[in-house]
């Protein structure tokens, strides 16, 4: 009978050790991808030449930016579209933001609300549902896609 609460209770310590550990990998994921949305959000508000040279190391060489109106840009474009200037904001702020993690995948849902324009046209004042979707490579997170949903007034 001892033999057999042991093994219960062997089991149990062990069924419990291995989610807490998922957890903390995945909270360690998590904080680093917030880190790589922060760091965008900045790099996104300085705008210009100093925000693309940012924006280029956190965004994959295959990434794409679906807009709110449906047109798409791939990574090129959306630096060019920052060092001309034709995306410049004065305001950029996120909320709302949640995070899950699928191994070397994350998925960021946010609300964003900024003020300025975005490929030369202005805003929306009501803000805008975000979706990105990060990649690990090689130790580091990069946005691979990051879609806009224009929300009703």
């Amino acid at each position: 009978m001892k033999k057999r609460s042991l093994a219960i209770v062997t089991l149990v310590i062990l069924a419990l050790a291995v989610p807490v550990q998922m957890l903390a990998q995945q909270s360690k994921a998590e904080k680093e991808v917030r880190a790589v949305i922060e760091e965008s959000r900045q790099a996104q508000l300085k705008g210009g030449a100093e925000g693309a040279a940012i924006l280029e190391k956190s965004f994959a060489d295959d990434y794409t930016r679906i807009m709110t109106d449906g047109r798409i840009f791939n990574k090129t474009q959306t630096l060019d579209n920052f060092r001309a200037g034709k995306t410049k904001y004065e305001s950029f702020e996120i909320s709302d933001l949640k995070i899950r993690i699928y191994g070397n995948t994350a998925v960021a849902i946010a609300f964003a609300k900024t003020t300025g324009t975005t490929y030369s046209v202005a805003t929306s004042p009501t803000g805008v549902r975000l979706t990105q979707v990060l990649v690990k490579r090689n130790g580091k997170w990069q946005a691979v896609l990051t879609q806009t949903t224009r929300l009703a007034s």
